[in-house]
């Protein structure tokens, strides 16, 4: 039973469980057990439930978790992360991806770590305290979806759901060695709580041991939901029939940077040119890049996030029938919320014509002939726990860590494109960076295809590290 839960994927699993070479108890009490030694090192997952029996579906059996941020999962508290959600009613319902993740077949185990309200790149709130890399457990995760990579990586898990407004899925895959995608924006829905997450800049999807199980759970989890305001563009088949047929050869655009200051470790580097020689042997065309919105990103985005937050800290004083107290927020949150309810509607409204002015500029690009830009997921390896949390005298110079360590992942949820974070290069203490693909609107089963394609040209999952 080890060897399997550390070898193989959740799909490899599930077919396990069919064939009757395990059963789903089997597979349950061996994830229980291994949750029992392995979480308290690492702290990923922070609420554990009774598990319910599992639905009849591709998936059926294969324990799972979700991120405790802003989806509903029935009989758990959704806090976010954060003090001031600690107490707030249990949920009363599933949020749709949770429901379609329950009639997939898998078995939801509890819910994992994630910094107070998403609003960092490492997952270290005070409500649960820090959530440890498991290929340095001195070091940070990643974020916000920390916990789930940590859960994946540690063995715990084979997959888990994540979320993304501004590189959440792609910076703890990044972390952590592991495959990271996000969709496009309106693939899967927010439903039904929201019509979309951070005015479109946040989408939900999972982070996975193979591209196999990210293909697999995008075909049984995207689609639209009743109210949702969009969708995205419908794939001409499904995803994981799409990872069987090798991609032609592409036009991929690299961008270091370097050109706007931005300065990569070793490992950083190595991560871009191992993608560029991969990418090169198996006949793509790499070159420099000229992207049309490399400056201008932050302040758009800085103006929907905090009004966001701001409506978050609303709907939450009017269900606590108090605000936030002195202890109840960190200092990222409670600065951005103050930020939010002093933004007018007009600025919010430009912002959100910028941003798509954004994704239509990117559109132009990629029409000209390009079809992926590739860069580092990250420009460093992951930080020492404590680096990037904040106090509340260095707000202004903690933005400017996160920006530092995180460059280059948040321009795709300003533009709505889907990309991927793809583990291609480790460094002699085993720390490694991401390999970063952006594609067209959209294009989720190219990125999927060129992921499988890599995958298969190097393996890249070999049990816990």
């Amino acid at each position: 039973m080890d060897d399997l839960l550390d070898r193989t994927d959740a799909v490899g699993l599930a077919d396990s469980i069919r064939a009757g070479e395990v059963s789903e108890a089997e597979v349950l009490d061996a994830t229980m057990a291994r949750i029992d030694e392995r979480n308290p090192a690492i702290n990923a997952i922070t609420t554990l439930v009774e598990p319910e029996p599992a639905a009849d579906g591709r998936l059926r059996g294969v324990p799972f978790a979700i991120k405790d941020l802003h989806f509903a999962m029935r009989g758990t508290v959704t806090t976010h992360g954060s003090r001031y959600f600690a107490d707030a009613p249990a949920d009363d319902h599933d949020a749709e991806v949770v429901r379609r993740y329950r009639a997939a077949g898998l078995v939801l185990v509890g819910r994992t770590n994630s910094p107070e309200l998403g609003l960092s790149t490492t997952t270290e709130p005070a409500l649960f305290g820090p959530c440890a890399n498991p290929l340095d457990p001195t070091r940070s995760a990643g974020g916000s979806s920390g916990g789930a990579s940590s859960a994946v990586a540690s063995g715990m898990l084979t997959v888990a759901h994540a979320s993304d407004g501004g590189g959440s899925i792609r910076i703890p895959s990044s972390a952590c060695g592991l495959f990271g995608l996000k969709p496009s924006r309106g693939r899967v829905s927010f439903g039904p709580d929201a019509g979309e997450g951070w005015s479109g800049y946040s989408c939900t999807h999972v982070i996975s041991r193979t591209v196999r199980d990210s293909a697999v759970l995008l075909d049984l989890t995207a689609g639209v939901a009743l109210g949702d305001p969009y969708t995205a563009p419908a794939p001409s088949g499904p995803f994981e029939q799409a990872i069987s047929a090798e991609p032609p050869p592409l036009r991929i655009a690299v961008w270091d940077g370097s050109a706007d200051g931005i300065e990569l470790d070793p490992v950083a580097r190595g991560a871009l040119d191992a993608a560029m020689t991969l990418c090169e042997e198996l006949g793509h065309h790499l070159e420099e890049a000229d992207l049309p919105i490399r400056r201008g990103m932050g302040g758009p985005q800085g103006v929907i996030t905090t009004s966001n937050i701001a409506a978050l800290m609303k709907r939450r004083e009017a269900q606590a029938g108090r605000p936030p107290g002195d202890d109840d927020l960190e200092p990222v949150a409670a600065s951005m919320a103050a930020r939010g309810s002093e933004i007018s509607g007009p600025e919010y409204a430009q912002a959100v014509l910028d941003s798509h002015l954004m994704g239509r500029r990117m559109g132009d690009y990629h029409a000209s002939g390009i079809d992926l830009v590739l860069t580092p997921t990250l420009a460093r390896v992951p930080p020492a726990l404590g680096e990037l949390v904040a106090t509340e005298n260095d707000v202004a110079e903690w933005g400017a860590r996160q920006g530092a360590y995180s460059p280059f992942c948040a321009m795709a949820n300003a533009t709505g494109q889907p990309a991927m974070s793809v583990p291609l290069y480790w460094d002699d203490r085993g720390l490694t960076v991401g390999s970063h693909f952006i594609a067209p609107y959209g294009a989720e089963a190219l990125l999927l295809k060129l992921a499988a394609q890599l995958e298969q040209a190097q393996p890249f999952w070999n049990g816990p590290k």
